[in-house]
């Protein structure tokens, strides 16, 4: 992952829950103050009150950011689903029903993505997008600060809440259209497939431009 400019990391600071909980309780101290609860050391109690709500507002435990290849079937599933309920709260209820059929999908095609085992299966790249691009790109998403999400403008003009719902749409249909080519043995089809996946998953950094 590239550095961060100072302005983004100021950016993040400002946008995030921590730094507007701690304002938000902060503007307590000059209310108080003003009111004739508090006097002298005014200006302590109202950093006290912003480090308070800091505190409070801190973000919540990052999600996993990939899936170990070298668990079973029914390990990967179970981090999977995992992932999935922690991201859940994070999202749209649209998003939450394109991850609902994701997961749908994946869990019919894991059994025979456990198989691609080298860079020349045709597998290989939809194995990567299952454990390493999807939750990736999931836990860069939560990691964000939810105003920031919501309002600032990143790639294409869009923000990360826009960014993300259009990568679950294309995953859901392009794992849906893998479970279909898996139903067919259609070998040119997943190829065509992962080739597409690598593509718009290699990079799940949605501040990478």
């Amino acid at each position: 992952m590239a550095e961060r400019t100072l302005k983004m990391r100021a950016l993040l600071f400002l946008y995030s829950t921590a730094n507007i909980s701690g304002c938000a309780l902060a503007l307590l101290g000059p209310a108080l103050l003003f009111a004739g609860v508090i006097d002298n050391g005014w200006i302590l109690i109202t950093a006290g009150l912003y480090a308070a709500g800091w505190l409070f507002g801190r973000k919540p435990a990052e999600l996993e950011r990939h899936i170990e290849d070298s668990l079973s079937l029914e390990q990967m599933l179970e981090r999977l689903d995992r992932l999935v309920a922690q991201a859940q709260p994070h999202l749209t209820d649209d998003m939450r029903k394109r991850l609902d059929r994701v997961r749908e999908s994946i869990g019919e095609v894991l059994p025979r993505i456990l198989g691609a085992r080298s860079h020349d299966d045709d597998l290989f790249t939809v194995r990567e997008t299952v454990l390493r691009y999807l939750p990736e790109t999931l836990a860069n998403y939560v990691a964000l600060p939810p105003a920031f999400r919501m309002t600032h403008v990143l790639k294409d003009g869009k923000t990360a809440r826009q960014l993300l719902d259009e990568q679950l749409a294309l995953l859901d249909d392009k794992l849906r259209e893998v479970v279909a080519n898996v139903a067919a043995s259609d070998a040119g089809a997943l190829i065509a497939n992962g080739q597409f996946l690598e593509m718009k998953f290699r990079q799940p950094d949605f501040l990478e431009r």
